[in-house]
């Protein structure tokens, strides 16, 4: 049985996978050794751990799975990785980033194929049939391209997302609305119909946060798989242990 621990900006996930199955999921807006202790009392049977984290986390979590003589695999830029990465820079790849692609290589083998992750940033990941990473860009999310319109304008209101009945907006609020959203949804499908052109048989794997809200207003057929970076880390973890 193996601990998945997923620590991002805003949030962490503790997921547990039984033959890479995932059975069960927690989403914790903190981690503490409080909230592990309960959780690794319930499931006396994890053997193996991994953490991939992109914010601060109490160092002590390290040394409580010592304690318990599980098995703990701390994700970084040299952990190997089952998966050709052809990134030059590879010790700035993000880990959510590496997962996504470790996700994708387990659960669409021997696809070309695109992941988005709509979140914080919305990133665009490429992999190829054969499993090789060949890189992929960033760019802001949703929730940021509001609050840059509202942070870096004098008048400006800080808004979110909500259904628009326009195409063009017809008040201010519309106009961001719609600014913000057709936007993403446009870079989305640019990005989509370019590589088309040279993968014609490309899937696209919509995740993140944010994946709900685009699932329905792309042309293209996707598939959204939401625990897509828990089960890369997941696939990791056995690559590695």
């Amino acid at each position: 049985m193996n601990l998945v621990i997923d620590i991002g900006n805003t949030r962490s996930k503790l997921a547990i996978f039984k033959d890479s199955k995932l059975v069960f999921l927690k989403i914790e807006n903190a981690l503490t050794i409080n909230i592990l202790k309960a959780f690794v009392s319930d499931y006396p049977l994890i053997r193996q751990c991994i953490i991939s984290s992109v914010a601060q986390y109490d160092i002590g979590i390290v040394g409580f799975f010592q304690k318990l003589g599980i098995t703990l695999l701390l994700l970084e830029s040299e952990t190997p990785i089952p998966f050709i990465n052809n990134y030059s820079t590879k010790k700035t790849l993000g880990r959510d980033r590496i997962a996504a692609i470790a996700g994708v290589c387990t659960n669409y083998p021997g696809k070309n194929a695109l992941v988005i992750d709509a979140g914080t940033a919305i990133t665009f990941d490429l992999k190829d049939q054969n499993e090789e990473y060949l890189g992929g860009n960033i760019s802001p999310g949703l929730e940021m391209r509001f609050k840059a319109l509202h942070q870096f304008t004098a008048k400006l209101p800080l808004l979110s997302s909500a259904i628009s009945n326009s195409f063009m907006g017809t008040s201010t609020n519309e106009a961001i609305i719609n600014g913000v959203q057709n936007g993403m949804i446009f870079e989305i499908q640019g990005y989509i119909d370019s590589l088309l052109i040279k993968y014609p048989d490309m899937l696209v794997i919509l995740t993140g946060g944010d994946s709900a809200f685009f699932e329905n207003k792309l042309k293209r057929t996707i598939f959204v798989d939401s625990n897509l970076i828990l089960s890369g880390l997941n696939t990791i973890l056995e690559y590695n242990v």
